[in-house]
């Protein structure tokens, strides 16, 4: 997740897709807002077709139940050849000719002057006309199929032959009492549906009246949209500038810090420089004296045989004291010598770090002896409970490093650099297979819980006016879980001492693994 987040503020060509997603959500909401502001125009045309629907039903009500109007015959008002009734053409007392108005043909003539003046046209229709003028076209015999006692209207949105959009609507006439005396022969009865007043209103006046809501409404999403590219980019272009400086930052400090370690680490192995020159000392020093000694014995040897008579007993004694000598001399050597060896197996892996088979016993015991002059001040006792013959393939100059680093501040901070007497327990098991546990405690000064907690943070000490880098137990941190791949845990309490739990995977080498 970090390395996707970093890629969409560091790498500008991710901007463009934050981007083309903020314009799919714009666009969305802009579609629905302008499906909003055309649902609305389809409700105002239907609310207002209802309202004329409902304007007709009662005119025609009023018509029937005065069993139809009758008005003068004209030219434009001829009498209806499709009504069948006894009274529909009369006379009045004076010759005038009346002729019958029937609810149906009412309507049609109201829908003639209506649709000259307003662009709405309506009339009665049915599937069972008795005027083929009111036979349903396509649309509204598909309509008068759909009314039902559930389905009490039909309203869509069509166009016109000449592509104008039409909004047209339908909704249902009822027999009633008054009906049937012009529809009882054609079987109908009271409550059945007769057919509908179907009404078709020009949209265009609709549209014009929604246009200026729709300019506003796609001005406003492109503002918007404007503005979240705008802030965002701003945002963008500070946020990846931030984030450049702060990986520049971040490598500087891992460059300074990796400097820093290696300083440590070479500080750990001038250490253990110090302590195998001052324990070569000794029997080097001896080896020297004795040699002198040796060359002292053979001049006095050299005079006594310039003498004309040598006392035999003098000469053994003083061959016996220069057999003594090289004796003494060649056990400090090869003393002398074994402490090369452990230097030049511990310089070596420290420094190179390169993989091998070693015993770690004898690895845990070449660090004690490294720091021996320094433990020796106290005394500090260090106590090795590891097998004898465990043998493993791996990095010995990183646990030397580690163990060196535990033991260095057990004596600085545990024991006051050496100066107070204690002891050291290093126990080796291998809880698993391929798992190497060791586990480190002195019974020195002890930590607090809030000083357990922080030890691994790199420069965090407790000694920081003395010397201190803070560095030291972060090496430890850092060689067992970058670089052996484990875990370390460290727990203490003030005068109780310290420990600390590692665990690393590791390979036991050849037959030793039973062991």
């Amino acid at each position: 997740m970090g390395a996707l987040i970093r890629s969409l503020v560091v790498q500008r060509a991710w901007w463009l897709v934050l981007w083309t997603l903020y314009g799919v959500i714009t666009a969305l909401f802009l579609q629905a807002s302008l499906a909003g502001i055309r649902q609305h125009n389809l409700e105002l045309a239907t609310t207002g077709a209802r309202n004329v629907f409902k304007t007709l039903v009662i005119t025609r009500q009023w018509n029937a139940e005065r069993g139809g109007v009758y008005v003068p015959v004209s030219p434009s008002t001829q009498p209806n050849p499709y009504l069948k009734h006894p009274r529909r053409d009369i006379h009045t007392a004076d010759g005038k000719a009346l002729t019958m108005i029937n609810p149906a043909f009412m309507t049609r003539m109201i829908s003639d002057m209506t649709k000259m003046s307003q662009g709405l046209t309506f009339r009665s229709t049915s599937l069972k006309p008795i005027n083929p003028d009111n036979a349903p076209d396509a649309w509204e015999h598909q309509a008068l199929k759909q009314l039902s006692d559930k389905t009490t209207e039909v309203k869509t949105l069509t166009e016109s032959a000449d592509g104008r959009p039409v909004f047209r609507y339908l909704a249902p006439l009822w027999v009633t009492e008054e009906c049937l005396d012009c529809h009882r022969e054609q079987g109908y009865k009271v409550g059945d549906l007769r057919g509908g007043i179907s009404i078709s209103q020009d949209f265009s006046p609709f549209i014009a009246a929604a246009a200026p809501s729709e300019r506003t409404s796609i001005l406003a999403h492109l503002g918007v949209f404007a503005l979240l590219v705008a802030i965002s980019g701003w945002s963008l272009a500070l946020l990846r500038r931030s984030w450049i400086q702060l990986e520049d930052n971040i490598e500087e400090l891992s460059k300074t810090r990796n400097e820093l370690l290696q300083s440590e680490k070479m500080a750990s192995l001038g250490r253990m420089v110090a302590g195998f020159a001052h324990e070569i000392n000794t029997p080097i020093g001896i080896a020297v004296g004795a040699v002198s000694h040796t060359e002292e014995t053979l001049s006095e040897i050299d005079r006594l045989l310039t003498n004309e008579e040598v006392d035999e007993a003098d000469l053994r004694e003083k061959l016996a004291g220069l057999r003594s000598g090289g004796e003494l001399a060649t056990a400090n050597l090869k003393r002398a010598s074994s402490m090369v060896q452990r230097f030049k197996r511990s310089s070596i892996d420290q420094m190179s770090e390169e993989r091998r088979v070693f015993a770690l016993r004898e690895l845990i015991e070449d660090v004690e002896f490294s720091l021996k002059g320094q433990l020796r001040k106290g005394p500090v006792s260090v106590s090795i409970q590891c097998p004898a013959g465990l043998r493993i393939n791996g990095i010995p100059g990183l646990l030397e490093q580690l163990l060196t680093n535990l033991m260095m501040n057990s004596l600085q901070h545990g024991f006051a650099d050496g100066s107070v007497p204690g002891s050291v327990k290093i126990t080796v098991s291998l809880p698993a297979p391929s798992t190497l546990r060791i586990s480190y405690s002195d019974n020195g000064a002890g930590m607090s819980t809030e000083v357990a907690e922080r030890i691994f943070e790199p420069f965090f000490t407790t000694r920081r006016g003395s010397g201190g880098s803070g560095l030291g137990m972060f090496l430890c941190y850092n060689i067992v879980t970058s670089e052996l791949g484990g875990s370390i845990h460290c727990t203490g309490s003030p005068g109780q001492g310290v420990s600390f739990e590692i665990t690393i995977p590791c390979e036991i080498a050849g037959e030793e693994k039973q062991s």
